[in-house]
């Protein structure tokens, strides 16, 4: 097996507790004169290919145009990301959509603000096993265990998914959380029978490691996913919605320049996860996008009530930020 020498940069901004006075980093984008200071936003960001949109929105200065500083805490674990937004340590986080409605259908307050992205079908996601495993389909996850970030979120919904479309029982793979700068080494180590991994960390480990993959489990869906979302805390939407407006105003904005320059993207890529300039030509990007709609969403809803991860289906409104 090839020496794992991947993630330590990852590992060495691994974010274990966020206590009071936490020191943010600051991401300095293009100065510019302006008559009035700026408006400082604090972010708790999981450093996937899903959110280059804020990295090219701050190296294209496109908050500072809408009048933003942003400040950004990388936070490992999705338990971690919403912790920081309940307590107030970050006014938006990252998070998968699928993560962040199984959390306020379970009294979460928080809301969802916008997507990010939408996950491809091919690349980008997969489910690694070491290279002698004898699982050789979804199937045979059955009964094993499978290290994803989040319990009850989409990587964890899409293994269900392809075990049950093959013809086996989800409700008996062993699934546990696990940072992603953990998750290969234990693999390697025969500790986990297969990890869920999303580029660009998917790429590194497949570089690093003797895996082999399983394929994406999005294939198998049926419908397109929301991946990457944001959100902030009912508290903080309550107290400053204009502030929170207008920031989903620059999002949409950086968002749009991220789709027309997939070359910045990767470029960006590089700069907030540490990885290669080879590595990055190799990372599958998802779909940028804003668009969220109540059909887009129903689907995983049902599917999250079937898995028993909702004890019934949330309105759109009880999710979806309305922006007053």
């Amino acid at each position: 097996m090839k020496k794992a020498t991947v993630f330590v940069a990852l590992t060495a901004l691994a974010v274990l507790a966020i206590p009071s006075g936490t020191a943010f980093a600051r991401v300095d984008a293009p100065k510019a004169k302006r008559a009035t200071p700026l408006t400082e936003i604090k972010m708790g960001v999981f450093p996937a290919a899903d959110y280059a949109p804020l990295f090219v929105g701050l190296k294209r200065g496109t908050f500072v145009k809408h009048g933003f500083k942003i400040n950004i805490q990388y936070i490992f674990t999705g338990t971690g990301l919403m912790s920081a937004l309940t307590s107030g340590a970050v006014d938006i986080a990252t998070n998968s959509a699928t993560a962040g409605v199984t959390g306020i259908s379970n009294g979460l307050p928080v809301k969802l603000i916008s997507i990010a992205s939408l996950t491809p079908s091919k690349g980008y996601l997969e489910v690694l096993v070491r290279r002698d495993s004898p699982i050789r389909g979804w199937r045979d996850l059955e009964g094993k265990t499978v290290a994803t970030i989040n319990l009850q979120g989409q990587f964890h919904m899409l293994v269900n998914n392809a075990v049950e479309k093959r013809g086996g029982d989800p409700s008996k793979i062993r699934a546990i959380p696990m940072s992603p700068a953990d998750e290969p080494p234990a693999l390697a180590a025969g500790r986990l029978d297969a990890i869920v991994m999303q580029d660009p960390t998917l790429t590194q480990a497949k570089n690093q490691y003797d895996f082999r993959s399983l394929g994406n489990p999005v294939s198998l869906l049926g419908y397109p996913l929301a991946s990457g979302a944001l959100y902030s805390a009912n508290t903080t939407l309550a107290r400053k919605p204009a502030v929170m407006r207008r920031f989903l105003a620059a999002w949409k904005d950086a968002v749009a320049i991220t789709r027309r320059n997939p070359r910045l993207a990767r470029q960006t890529i590089i700069k907030f996860t540490g990885i290669t300039n080879e590595t990055a030509l190799k990372v599958t990007l998802p779909d940028f996008s804003t668009v969220l709609t109540p059909r887009s969403i129903g689907p995983m809803l049902i599917q999250m009530r079937r898995y028993g991860w909702l004890t019934t289906i949330p309105s759109f409104n009880t999710i979806v930020w309305n922006g007053k």
